[in-house]
């Protein structure tokens, strides 16, 4: 299973979503290393909150949907 977690970029006052395997949580599909806390509300500072997804990590998902609806139904 997974799950989407979002990394504060301050630099751009936006909310990146990354996915993360719930058994190792360690690192999203992409490969960047997300930080064991859960974001800071940027909205909290004043700051605009933009929100996006990581295109790497939506990509792997594609991907791992696309092979999925490939392999033959099993008899």
């Amino acid at each position: 299973m997974y799950e989407m977690r979002a990394e504060l970029v301050p630099a751009q006052g936006a909310l990146v979503w990354h996915v993360v395997s719930k058994e190792t949580r360690a690192g999203a599909l992409c490969g960047y290393l997300i930080p064991p806390q859960s974001p800071s509300d940027p909205a909290a500072s004043g700051e605009a909150a933009e929100e996006r997804y990581c295109s790497s990590c939506m990509s792997a998902v594609g991907s791992a949907v696309a092979r999925h609806l490939r392999r033959p139904a099993a008899t």
